[in-house]
This record gives structure tokens, sequence and C-alpha cells, in this order.
């Protein structure tokens, strides 16, 4: 897919930041799916496996993606799990609500888990294949950029051939093949791996 112009996908990256909420400044809302979103959710929603990798590799290198309009197009399900007070305040805020929440309530109760990380979960994929299980996002406390970007998928894909064929589109990107795929830059990291809490039939 791949568009040249970034100005049509400003809806995935220009956003402004206040105190820890991303402000949408466009007005651009594409409700008849006709317009590059629609395109890009159809393409997120029915291409194969691969081709859903190099589109996101390329959404990465064209710049930061805002994970609520990433998550949209696999999903309306997805929620922030953990984090969801800095993701709402900014982190000074958020540590102060915490800690207000605590005395007041207990030790332990404050949606803040693990205190200084922000994970959005993206479940019910719509996608024709059904390989992705879920999504998780490690967002940055601070900006609120996708750190890395995790695929759930039902079944391991040869991971060999797919970073072959990742190498032949992007000869910058540098991939790590395990027991899982690996494919990061200096801002991001894609990972792929199996959902080890998947149904089995």
């Amino acid at each position: 897919m791949y568009p040249n112009n970034r100005e049509e996908r400003k809806f995935l990256y220009a956003k402004l930041y206040f105190i820890g909420v991303i402000v949408d400044d466009s007005n651009d809302i594409d409700w008849l799916g006709n317009g590059e979103r629609g395109q890009l959710e159809r393409f997120i929603k029915e291409s194969n496996f691969v081709d859903l990798i190099c589109e996101l590799v390329h959404i990465f290198k064209e710049g930061l993606p805002n994970y609520y309009e990433l998550s949209s197009l696999f999903s309306m399900d997805y929620e922030i799990v953990q984090g969801f007070l800095i993701s709402r305040y900014g982190l000074e805020a958020a540590r102060k609500e915490k800690e207000e929440f605590e005395r007041r309530f207990g030790k332990g109760k404050a949606g803040m888990d693990h205190g200084d990380k922000i994970i959005c979960r993206v479940e019910n994929i719509e996608r024709k294949d059904q390989d992705i299980s879920k999504i998780e996002m490690d967002i940055d406390m601070e900006c609120l950029k996708i750190n890395d970007l995790y695929l759930f998928v039902n079944k391991i894909p040869d991971l060999n051939e797919l970073k072959t064929i990742i190498e032949a589109r992007f000869d910058d990107i540098d991939i790590a093949v395990g027991n899982k795929l690996i494919i990061k830059d200096e801002t991001y990291r894609i990972i792929v791996l199996e959902d080890e809490n998947k149904m089995t039939d």
C-alpha cells in the first residue's frame, strides 16, 4: 500500500499533547470510510500477514503513530489496561492522584499497577484471516508514543521466511529471530509472538 503522501495519513500522526492527554487537532473525520483512513482500515483487516507487517513497518518509518488511532484500525475493543492515570493526567499528576487515592482507599487500589508504564490492549481483532488474537502496546509515559507493538498470533508463522521478505522490502531495519520475531528501529519495536493464552481446539 505505502502511500507517498504523508499528509493523507495525518490522522495517524499529527496530534497535540496536553498533560498526558492527546488532543486531536484534526476535523478530518472519514465517516464513510472512503478516504485514506477507510482504505487503510480495509487493508489492515483484509491483507495477508506478511503485507500487514510490512505496512506496520512503513507506518512507523513515516512517524510515531498515536496508539488510539492505530488501535482503532484493528478493532474498537481497546483499552488502557495499565497506567490509566498516567495516560489521563500525565506522570506527575498521576502520581499525586495515586497517592491520594491510596490514602483514601488503601495501598494497591489505584490503577497505575507497576507505576510508570502505560499498556494499551486491543482485543477482538477484526482480521479476515483471524491470525492475530490480541495486540498490546507499550506506550511512552511522557509523550504517549508507542515504544513496543506486540502482535500475539494464533499460530506462529515461519519467522525466518518472514524476516527474509521484510528485509527484501526494507533495507535499513534490524530484525532478530528466535521464538519470536523482533523488528526494531531507534524509536520503536514490532514484536510477533505466539499467544500462549489462545483458545485450543
